[in-house]
């Protein structure tokens, strides 16, 4: 299914070349030898319809514009519809022809569901799609990631197929006002693509299952969190996160042949952009689990709070990753850890989890100069902003780790912290509302210990739990969450022992069943979700 555009600065273009391919399958099989009952064997059928709601985009004598000018153009509207009883799964693309004269930079767009809120600035083409043996495009150039889901098939009944999921997407493109001169007599030529690829109907991609899980709008469960107003990121941050709050909600899952949880569906920064992935965490206290015990940040005699080259980051990402005995830190002192015969501390990661955790995330290292009057929102900006002491790594990824100690294992954000709330009686909103380090008081009559922090699933119920932030304003001050239910500031000291636990993100190839056809609730403790590969 192809949608091709050009744009020029005299005119864009949108035609569709659409092909609906329709196949369905049945097979019989009679054994008349040896049987008197016909053996049926019916195979499900797989399409996908591409259909348009609207005119194409047709744009005369255009010029370079800006975000706001852009989008209040009328956008092209197109509906992707399941029409077969085969779930699927779909890549959403966009590519650049070799007849296209116009630099990909200069080209802004902005792409969301019916049902999302419509977005108020562009974004740059960055997501780029490696798999293009699937993409039969004539001069096929450079192909642009814009989308990805998952489509529910329908039912088939008395022969007759009804019609499964669908999902109906608005499209704008424009010139960046950045443009000069050097656009004129220049033009823009692209293709939609859709690739669908037919799943197995138990086994879901690890990130669209946790969309699908029913969201709350309060209490203990699934809840959206929109990120709409991050204008200093920029509109690739501006996604709708999923996120698991409460006090106890049914988010625990099978991992490394221990009980872990799942955060939520997260932003995350890699290579393409910003894409999405599952964060989970290993938190003390669940059943019989070992607890994984407290450590230092840094060594005594030269501790910083540089995530970089933390001590912390070289134990999880070595001897607890790799199930070895070796060096850690607790209290700035070197003592032994033992992360392989699962005496004393648990064991460490067995070579299948490995293989379950994204390595190609670039973790974001941004602090803030102050604990006080930070809100969890405004937490969430300043994790993946710039500002950090004296030059430090402002990112951690395998390309700029400092100690190459990059496998993937990290800590939560504040912002994680706050974010797991269900904001009991006042509500998620007026917790977040308030700052931080005010959840461990009264303000104004609410007692925001009991209402914010007492129904937050990631406050420890003992001792203190560091954070990946740091204090920008000095050189070894971190970010941490107190049993009590509010952020502080790290004690002014990354040398101190306090409780670690490990947070990840899933591979996005991941997937998540049900452990068991019980009619047990799945994702509870006794019933966790399952991870395979």
């Amino acid at each position: 299914m192809k949608i091709r555009y050009k744009l020029s600065l005299l005119l864009i273009g949108l035609m569709l070349i659409g092909c609906l391919y329709v196949t369905q399958s049945y097979a019989l099989w009679i054994v008349t030898e040896e049987q008197t009952n016909e053996n049926d064997v019916e195979v499900g059928c797989f399409s996908l319809d591409f259909s348009e709601q609207s005119n194409s985009i047709n744009l005369n004598n255009t010029y370079p514009m800006s975000d706001s000018l852009g989008l209040s153009s009328d956008p092209y509207i197109f509906t992707i519809t399941n029409t077969c009883t085969i779930n699927n799964s779909y890549v959403l693309t966009l590519n650049t022809l070799s007849t296209n004269t116009l630099d990909v930079s200069k080209i802004k767009y902005a792409l969301y569901k019916s049902t999302e809120e419509k977005p108020t600035v562009g974004s740059k083409l960055s997501r780029i799609n490696t798999d293009l043996e699937n993409l039969k495009v004539e001069n096929l150039g450079t192909s642009y990631i814009l989308d990805t889901g998952v489509l529910t098939g329908g039912t088939k009944v008395d022969g007759e197929v009804s019609k499964g999921e669908e999902v109906t997407y608005n499209l704008y493109l424009w010139i960046d006002d950045i443009a000069g001169n050097e656009v004129e007599g220049q033009s823009f030529e692209a293709s939609i693509n859709i690739t669908s690829v037919a799943m197995d109907d138990d086994k879901m991609p690890a990130e669209e299952y946790i969309k699908r899980l029913s969201t709350v709008e309060s209490g203990d469960g699934l809840y959206k969190v929109e990120h709409n107003d991050l204008k200093e990121l920029g509109q690739e941050w501006n996604k709708t996160e999923y996120r698991f709050g409460g006090a106890n909600p049914n988010n625990y899952v099978s991992f490394n042949d221990e009980i872990w949880r799942i955060i939520g569906l997260v932003n995350v920064k890699t290579e393409n952009g910003i894409e999405q992935r599952v964060k989970i965490i290993r938190t003390d206290g669940i059943k019989s689990q070992k607890n994984f015990g407290s450590y230092s940040w840094d060594r005594l005699s030269s501790y910083t709070n540089s995530w970089a080259t933390s001590k912390l980051k070289d134990m999880l990402n070595g001897i607890y990753y790799g199930s070895e005995t070796g060096e850690c830190y607790k209290n700035g002192k070197a003592i032994m850890c033992d992360f392989n015969s699962g005496t004393e501390l648990p064991k460490g990661l067995d070579e299948t989890t490995r293989s379950m955790i994204d390595k190609e995330v670039i973790w974001n290292l941004g602090g803030n100069s102050t604990y006080v009057d930070v809100t969890v929102k405004a937490f969430y900006e300043k994790e993946r902003g710039t500002t950090v002491f004296n030059n430090r790594p402002i990112e951690w990824s395998k390309e700029t780790d400092v100690g190459e100690k990059y496998n993937g294992i990290g800590l939560i954000y504040p912002s994680d912290y706050g974010y797991a709330t269900n904001g009991g009686s006042i509500g998620r909103e007026n917790c977040f509302a308030e700052y931080l380090y005010n959840w461990d008081k009264t303000v104004n009559a609410i007692n925001y210990q009991s209402e914010c922090g007492g129904t937050d699933w990631l406050k420890p119920s003992s001792g203190d739990l560091w954070t990946l932030s740091s204090i920008s304003s000095t050189f070894g001050s971190l970010f941490g969450v107190s049993s009590s239910g509010y952020v502080f500031n790290g004690y002014n000291g990354a040398d101190n022992a306090i409780s670690v636990w490990p947070t990840v993100y899933l591979s996005k190839s991941l997937k998540i069943t049900e452990n068991s056809k019980s009619d047990l609730e799945y994702g509870t403790i006794d019933n966790p979700f399952v991870l395979e590969n």
